[in-house]
């Protein structure tokens, strides 16, 4: 897999203890930004019931995540409509930013490893 690193680092995000996305940081795009998609998603989608949309946002994020574990390829744009359920399930307290689940940030690495 492959981490996208920002000029401030980079933002893993985390479902069933696997490690689906990341994203790049920086100064136009920070944590505050991916956070807020979240919320943005729930307000769009406001005319649907709070349960049907958690129920929805569940459903999808164990998609990807089926995807993931049998290494089946990922849209881009999928990757980032899980970035807004994941955001979304931690807003509504479905979901708790733990080892499991949610999100990690990462400072950008300065140091190139070599092995």
């Amino acid at each position: 897999m492959t981490i996208y690193n920002g000029s401030e680092g980079s933002i893993c995000i985390f479902f069933k203890g696997l490690l689906i996305s990341s994203f790049p940081l920086s100064k136009k795009k920070t944590l505050d930004k991916y956070l807020y998609q979240g919320d943005y998603l729930i307000m769009q989608s406001k005319h649907i019931n709070i349960k049907q949309q958690i129920k929805t946002y569940l459903h999808f994020s164990n998609i990807i995540y089926t995807k993931k574990k049998n290494k089946y390829p990922i849209y881009r744009s999928d990757h980032e409509l899980f970035l807004s359920c994941i955001m979304a399930l931690l807003r509504l307290k479905i979901i708790e930013n733990d080892e499991e689940n949610g999100y990690m940030c990462f400072p950008k690495c300065k140091k190139k490893f070599k092995i």
